[in-house]
């Protein structure tokens, strides 16, 4: 344990005398090496309730007391440090806490009040009084620039694009869609679906897609919007696809129902084994290919730069949906494997928006 003297430098880095600055405080330092410490501070009465409660939770999941090496706070699987941070920050800003003492948390990871003032060393309180002043200086919070600024409002600002999203595929879905399109065409239409009713079929999923989209976004689980932007990404494909070509409506749904009803069955090879790279409409001997790729349906886009887009999107989300070495830093902290790390929020909102 370090004991320096009142008169001596103290051991926490402010630059002040150990009796001007954590004399009397209720931790105790503890020698790491001779450039570092640790603090041994005592347990409250609410830390102790907290502390059994992890306890309790550990034996619940695990069917056993925590041993050594076992976390504390199993919470730690489920929310990063940025799930954690947010979670406090909206809970001050509900609270009415002064803006500054919410820039100085995002700023420090601490949260200093007047009650707590003994458990904290000097050098962190003259980091945190630093972040007040730097924060009342700039009159508001510090950006990094009008640029910075500009973008984080852009960011936002396509966000909020989720909802109305949302709001304008459910009108379409009541005002068109369900009162009109899937009642035309039903007694003439040989195919299991028209065209524009396979369409509608792709907007109803992307806007369910898009509700997860947001919840996502509100909890900063980029990894899993990007993933999700594929599959929207893959419904705009086929909305063009059947737009453009509409008698590909016999491959990727009369087909494909036909495998499932016996009324179409894959080709077969010389040995009798199936060639799913085909499928034969039984009845009539017509042959299908089995699958349309999805380059091929960007292709057939009237929109020029649906065909590069496609290219770098497929390549670029492909390292999120597939296993590959390619996603490694994406896991990778400074403890080593962290799946709750957050990654490419701002990729993942523009993906999505693009989309």
């Amino acid at each position: 344990m370090l004991n320096p003297g009142r008169n001596a430098l103290c051991p926490c880095g402010s630059g002040k005398k150990f009796k001007r600055c954590c004399l009397g405080k209720v931790f105790n330092f503890i020698d790491e090496d001779t450039e570092s410490y640790t603090l041994e501070i005592p347990m409250t009465d609410e830390m102790l309730e907290l502390t059994q409660k992890f306890d309790e939770t550990f034996r619940q999941h695990f069917e056993r007391a925590p041993g050594e090496g076992d976390p504390v706070f199993l919470g730690k699987y489920l929310l990063s440090e940025q799930d954690v941070e947010r979670g406090v920050v909206e809970a001050m800003e509900r609270a009415g806490t002064d803006p500054a003492h919410i820039y100085a948390y995002k700023k420090t990871g601490f949260l200093i009040v007047e009650r707590n003032l003994e458990r904290y060393t000097g050098a962190a309180i003259e980091e945190w009084d630093a972040a007040v002043a730097e924060y009342d200086a700039s009159g508001g919070e510090p950006t990094d620039g009008p640029e910075g600024e500009v973008f984080d409002e852009t960011l936002r600002s396509l966000a909020d694009e989720f909802e109305s999203f949302i709001y304008a595929f459910g009108l379409a879905d009541d005002n068109f869609f369900n009162t009109e399109l899937l009642h035309v065409g039903a007694d003439e239409c040989t195919s299991v679906l028209t065209p524009s009713q396979y369409q509608a079929l792709c907007v109803s999923r992307v806007h369910r897609t898009l509700r997860s989209v947001r919840m996502l976004e509100e909890n900063r689980m980029s990894e899993d919007i990007l993933k999700l932007a594929r599959t929207i990404y893959e419904s705009y494909l086929h909305i063009v696809l059947v737009q453009r070509r509409p008698e590909s409506i016999e491959i990727i749904v009369d087909a494909v129902v036909g495998l499932r009803k016996g009324t179409h069955q894959y080709k077969k090879r010389r040995d009798g084994s199936d060639d799913k790279r085909y499928i034969i409409e039984i009845s009539t001997g017509r042959e299908f290919l089995s699958q349309i790729s999805g380059y091929k349906m960007a292709e057939a886009s009237s929109i020029a730069e649906d065909l590069p887009f496609f290219d770098f999107f497929y390549r670029t989300t492909s390292e999120f949906l597939h296993p590959t070495v390619f996603a490694l830093d994406s896991y990778l902290s400074s403890n080593g494997l962290d799946p709750v790390k957050p990654h490419m929020h701002e990729e993942a909102i523009i993906f999505t928006a693009c989309v």
